[in-house]
């Protein structure tokens, strides 16, 4: 089954009608994490070039990391980048059958998230593209590589979305909780959840600076050597994966319900939360990792990606 308009204009369609629907990414507070995991890896040539860039702002900052998401419905922007709503997410089938014609690409048009970080990243690379639109590239690039690493930005089952119209009854994590009773924006639902009820988990608390830190310092050689050598594509191809093998199902492995209607899931650290955390976890350092990497290639002349590490040296063979 595949879309038939445009995400945009049915999240303002669902939204109009009272119908959990979320429009945003990752939050605030995820972009934020991703932008800060991304600065410990600049090189100190790209750090430079960035502030040239970005003057007295920093790369974390709510109008950088988050900025497309500022200018979603704004008149100047949809004139100056028309369909701009469509490049934060790309419409993979996770309901495809498995066969012989099964595979995984972007729509033609260049519509998605995919197209746009290469385009971006191009733009960022030029030589003769201007400090306005070398700003709108970095802003661009900071936020829509977060993106493609929440699952639900790359899936979607039965037109539901990436899980928008999926409701959510209630949230009962270890350190962040909601019921039906508690006072909410919009109404909550799956695509939501891993745009924030999961971060917000995740933080337990602390500033989404310190989680930036400890994520950043998780980070192994190997890690870092191969999530800085793969294709953009590639990265959105395993969000899908992960949407469709574990974002979509619960901790115990079996499939979601599709249900459109309410009260929706009721969903708690047992029997979801906690077997998920590790997947946020991940994508976002992947995405932080990956964001670095884009911004040293396109800032820094003499920027080499990680290399492989060296095997570990086989231990010294017993005295005999």
């Amino acid at each position: 089954m595949k879309h038939v308009c445009s995400r945009t204009w049915m999240i303002w369609v669902l939204a109009a009608a009272g119908l959990p629907v979320s429009a945003g990414a990752w939050g605030p507070d995820g972009h934020e994490i991703v932008a800060d995991i991304a600065d410990a890896y600049l090189t100190p040539v790209a750090q430079e070039q960035l502030e040239k860039i970005l003057g007295s702002q920093k790369l974390d900052d709510y109008e950088i990391s988050s900025w497309p998401d500022i200018i979603r419905g704004d008149q100047e922007y949809a004139e100056k980048y028309p369909g701009n709503g469509q490049w934060h997410y790309v419409d993979f089938d996770a309901s495809q059958r498995y066969d012989d014609d099964f595979e995984l690409k972007p729509p033609t048009n260049g519509q998605d998230i995919v197209s746009q970080i290469q385009r971006f990243e191009k733009m960022l690379k030029a030589k003769g593209t201007t400090p306005e639109r070398r700003l709108d590239a970095v802003r661009f690039l900071t936020h829509f590589v977060a993106d493609v690493h929440q699952p639900m930005h790359c899936a979607y089952r039965y037109g539901d979305m990436g899980g928008n119209m999926i409701p959510i009854h209630s949230f009962r994590g270890r350190h962040y909780s909601f019921s039906v009773d508690t006072p909410m924006d919009y109404a909550p639902n799956l695509h939501a959840m891993w745009d924030e009820y999961l971060v917000n988990e995740l933080l337990a608390s602390v500033r989404p600076k310190t989680l930036a830190r400890r994520l950043a310092k998780e980070i192994a050689p190997g890690q870092l050597h191969y999530w800085s050598n793969d294709q953009v594509l590639d990265w959105a191809i395993d969000s899908y994966w992960r949407a469709r093998k574990e974002a979509y199902r619960w901790t115990n492995g079996e499939k979601l319900p599709y249900k459109w209607t309410g009260p929706g899931m009721d969903l708690t650290s047992e029997n979801y939360i906690d077997s998920h955390l590790p997947i946020v976890r991940e994508q976002l350092q992947k995405a932080g990792v990956r964001l670095a990497h884009l911004l040293n290639e396109a800032l820094d002349p003499a920027y080499a990606s990680p290399p492989k590490p060296a095997p570990a040296e086989a231990p010294p063979a017993p005295a005999k």
